[in-house]
C-alpha cells in the first residue's frame, strides 16, 4: 500500500524508521543525490528540507513538501493554493488556473494535483485528434505506390520480377511527440488512488494503443519540434517534460520508477513578484528593473576595478521616485514578534547608500499574520528601510499590496520634496 507524508519545508524532519523504512530511506538518498542534495539538511537518521516545495513519488511512499509558511488559518489546502497561484502565474507550471480551479485542485496531494492537470490537458487534445506524421518509408511491395527506386529494385528483386521496391510516405501515430506523452501518463499511472484519473487514463491508453512504448531519454525531451499541426500539444508536452525530466532510474527496491514536481522558494517568489510587478508597471508608470547590477558597493584601490557588484531583485523608477526592492521567502512575524536579521539590513543599508536616487529600500515578504512592521531612516538623510509584506492567497491580491506599496513611495516622495 502506498504511504504519503506531508511535511513543511525548513521546519518538518523525516525521520527513519517512522514514517519511513531503510529501504525507502535509501531510495530516497538515491534520489537527492542526483540533483537535490544541497537543499537537504541530513542529521542522523533524520533529514529535512529547505527551500524545496513539491512531491517526491518513491516505490512505495509518497512525500509531499509544503510551504514553510502558513498563509491562511494553518490549512494545507490553502498552501496548496498559494502554491499553485505562484506556479501558474510564473508559467512555472505551463498552464493557466482559474481561481475555482486552483480552488477544487488544491484538495489533494500534489502527485493527483498534477496528475490532474497533466490528463485533463492531454485528454483534451486527444479529443481532437491523434497527433500523426507523415514518415518515409522503403519496402518491397507486391504492387507500385509512392516512388519506384530502380536502382533498389535492381539490386534486391533481380529474381523477384513480382515486386517492385518502392518510396512512399506513411502517416503514423507512432512518433516520438506521441511516445513523450504516453511515458509520461504511464509514470505517473501506478500512484493514481482516484478512479476518475484512472478512467480517464486507461481511456487515453487506448487511444494512443498505436503508440510504442518507449524509455525516454532526456535527449528525446529535447528533440521534439513544434509545427502548425502538432503546436496544439506544446502545453502538455511541457507538462510531460517536468515529469520525465525528473525521473531517476529504476530503483533497485521495485520495478517502479521514481518522479519528483520540485521548485526552489525564493526563486519563485521573486518571480512570482516580478510578474506582478510588470502587470502594474504600465497602468503605475512606472519601470521595472529586475536583477539590477550597474551598481558597485567598493572599488579595488590597487587595481581600480570595481568590486563587491550589487544586484537588488529589484529597482522601480518612477516619475518622481526610486525604490528598491528585495523579497524574502521568509516568515517576517510569528505570534506578533518580528523576525527580521540583520544581515539582511546590512544588505538593504548598500543598497539605499550606493543607489543616489533612491529613497528607500523594501525588504519585502509573504504575509502570514497582521503586524508592526519596524522602518528605519539612514541617519542625516531622507534615505529609509522597511519591511513590507504582501498576501499570497490570489494574484490580485498581491497585484494591489505592490499597487499600495508604489503609492505610497510616490506620496512620501512628493511630501519629501514639499
Amino acid at each position: 500500500m502506498m504511504k504519503s507524508v506531508s511535511i513543511r519545508e525548513a521546519y518538518d524532519w523525516l525521520h527513519l524508521g517512522k514514517p519511513i523504512n531503510q529501504p525507502e530511506w535509501d531510495e530516497l538518498l538515491q534520489f537527492l543525490q542526483k540533483k537535490y542534495i544541497s537543499f537537504a539538511e541530513i542529521g542522523y537518521g533524520k533529514i529535512r528540507f529547505t527551500n524545496l516545495v513539491g512531491v517526491i513519488q518513491l516505490s512505495t511512499v509518497r512525500i509531499e513538501i509544503l510551504p514553510k509558511l502558513i498563509i491562511h488559518d494553518e490549512s494545507e489546502q490553502k498552501n496548496r493554493e498559494a502554491l499553485l497561484n505562484m506556479l501558474s502565474i510564473t508559467r512555472t507550471l505551463p498552464v493557466s488556473l482559474h481561481e475555482a480551479t486552483t480552488s477544487k485542485l488544491a484538495r489533494a496531494d500534489l502527485v493527483h494535483i498534477f496528475a490532474e492537470i497533466y490528463i485533463q490537458l492531454l485528454i483534451k487534445e486527444l479529443r481532437r485528434g491523434v497527433y500523426k506524421e507523415y514518415k518515409l518509408r522503403q519496402e518491397n511491395s507486391s504492387s507500385l505506390k509512392g516512388r519506384f527506386l530502380l536502382h533498389e529494385h535492381v539490386r534486391k528483386n533481380a529474381f523477384l520480377p513480382i515486386k517492385a521496391y518502392c518510396e512512399y510516405d506513411e502517416i503514423q501515430e507512432d512518433v516520438l511527440l506521441n511516445r513523450i506523452l504516453k511515458a509520461a501518463l504511464k509514470l505517473v499511472f501506478p500512484y493514481l488512488s482516484k478512479s476518475s484519473l484512472k478512467t480517464e487514463s486507461l481511456f487515453i491508453m487506448d487511444m494512443l494503443s498505436n503508440v510504442s512504448d518507449a524509455h525516454v531519454l532526456k535527449k528525446d525531451l529535447e528533440a521534439v519540434q513544434f509545427n502548425r499541426q502538432s503546436r496544439r500539444f506544446e502545453h502538455v508536452f511541457k507538462v510531460a517534460k517536468m515529469i520525465l525530466a525528473n525521473e531517476m532510474m529504476t530503483s533497485k527496491y521495485s520495478n517502479s520508477h521514481s518522479f519528483a514536481f520540485l521548485f526552489e522558494m525564493n526563486v519563485l517568489f521573486e518571480s512570482y513578484i516580478e510578474r506582478a510587478f510588470r502587470f502594474l508597471a504600465s497602468g503605475q508608470g512606472v519601470q521595472i528593473h529586475a536583477q539590477h547590477d550597474e551598481k558597485r558597493l567598493l572599488v579595488n584601490v590597487h587595481s581600480g576595478q570595481e568590486n563587491i557588484k550589487l544586484k537588488p531583485d529589484f529597482v522601480i523608477d518612477g516619475t518622481d521616485f526610486q525604490m528598491i526592492v528585495d523579497t524574502k521567502w521568509k516568515n517576517i512575524l510569528r505570534e506578533g514578534r518580528v523576525l527580521y536579521q540583520q544581515a539582511d539590513l546590512y544588505q538593504m543599508y548598500a543598497y539605499v547608500t550606493s543607489y543616489e536616487e533612491a529613497e528607500k529600500t523594501v525588504l519585502l515578504y509573504p504575509r502570514t499574520e497582521e503586524g508592526y512592521l519596524p522602518k528605519w531612516q539612514v541617519p542625516g538623510k531622507q534615505k529609509y528601510i522597511e519591511i513590507q509584506t504582501v498576501r499570497l492567497s490570489s494574484f490580485m491580491e498581491t497585484v494591489e499590496d505592490l499597487r499600495e506599496l508604489i503609492a505610497l513611495a510616490n506620496q512620501e516622495e512628493k511630501e519629501w520634496r514639499a
